[in-house]
């Protein structure tokens, strides 16, 4: 198992506002995958994969096994959340937390959550999974885990709670004959992945092919998905610190920080949009998602790599296609 060459030894991760930080400032993203277990050949498929948090569905696991997975994927800088469900929580929770990367999901029952609080020294992140309507408000659930297929909807559960949302089941893709969520093709999952992103939150990936689907056993990772998100991960790891979502400003789901923006468009093929901006000089990029390719406006058909002026005004123009997202920056 090969240790991954990025600088992710920055200590636990927390909760700092509706975003993840390392206990030493450093922002955390967590490029979500889920699997019921994380032996060898699943190590070795994470190593090669864009994923940063792994949610370990069923700890049913011998503790001794979970606990080795939980160190061995400490070792490649991924962390991992632990599904508390069928065991003796205060016995899982003492034993593993003193790992740094390990996170916890809770069964919906505050008995479980007093003796979570009461074991876990490390004072890991800890959340609960459920539908929109579940009730994520207690103080100790550090963030909200949303089953849901419309990704759109984070950007209104990040406004009404005031902590991080993941849409950690938002679907698979796959060929699962009993569960059309479970057979999408990549470009919706990939779709849906940006959509969150771009509303201000974070969806999970899952697969779902085969007999042994990577969901279900892990093993190897077989879909188109996943070269799709380490282009987004590249992509948001440029971006600066402090990214909102502005759904007052623009139609479409949109991060803005101050000289930035990013926007996805989905599926819609727009000719152009229009962007009013501050005073300066900006450099106006078309990301076409799928294809993981960046145009400077000039390849895109614009009038030029960058726009200038007090208050700028400018159209992008575009070539119609789904799936492309518009990034600005400002020099």
């Amino acid at each position: 198992m090969t240790h991954r060459p990025q600088p992710f030894d920055h200590g636990p991760v927390r909760v700092h506002g509706t975003r993840f930080r390392h206990a030493d400032g450093t922002p955390f993203h967590p490029w979500t995958t889920s699997l019921p277990q994380a032996d060898d050949d699943t190590l070795r498929a994470l190593a090669g994969s864009p994923f940063t948090k792994v949610r370990l569905l069923r700890a049913t696991l011998p503790l001794d096994r979970l606990d080795h997975q939980v160190r061995a994927l400490g070792a490649l800088g991924v962390q991992a959340e632990v599904v508390l469900d069928g065991r003796d929580i205060p016995e899982t929770v003492t034993r593993l937390a003193g790992h740094p990367n390990v996170w916890w999901c809770a069964p919906p029952d505050p008995e479980a959550h007093t003796d979570i609080l009461e074991h876990d020294h490390g004072h890991h992140p800890l959340t609960v999974h459920g539908p929109p309507d579940t009730d994520f408000g207690a103080p100790w659930i550090t963030h909200a885990s949303v089953r849901h297929p419309q990704t759109r909807a984070v950007s209104g559960l990040v406004q009404d709670l005031c902590k991080p949302v993941l849409v950690d089941d938002c679907g698979a893709e796959g060929d699962d004959p009993a569960d059309a969520e479970h057979a999408l093709p990549g470009p919706e999952l990939v779709s849906r992945i940006w959509e969150a992103v771009c509303r201000g939150g974070y969806a999970a990936h899952a697969e779902s092919w085969g007999p042994r689907p990577w969901s279900a056993g892990g093993g190897r990772l077989e879909g188109t998905a996943v070269e799709r998100v380490a282009f987004l991960r590249a992509v948001l790891e440029a971006a600066p610190s402090g990214l909102a979502h502005t759904p007052e400003t623009y139609d479409a789901s949109t991060l803005e920080a101050p000289g930035y923006v990013l926007q996805y468009l989905g599926p819609h093929r727009y000719p152009r949009r229009p962007f009013d901006l501050p005073s300066g000089t900006w450099r106006v990029e078309v990301l076409d998602t799928w294809n993981m390719t960046v145009r400077a406006l000039d390849d895109a058909g614009g009038t030029g790599a960058g726009v200038s002026g007090a208050g700028v005004s400018t159209v992008v123009e575009l070539p119609a296609e789904p799936y492309l997202a518009i990034r600005l920056r400002r020099r």
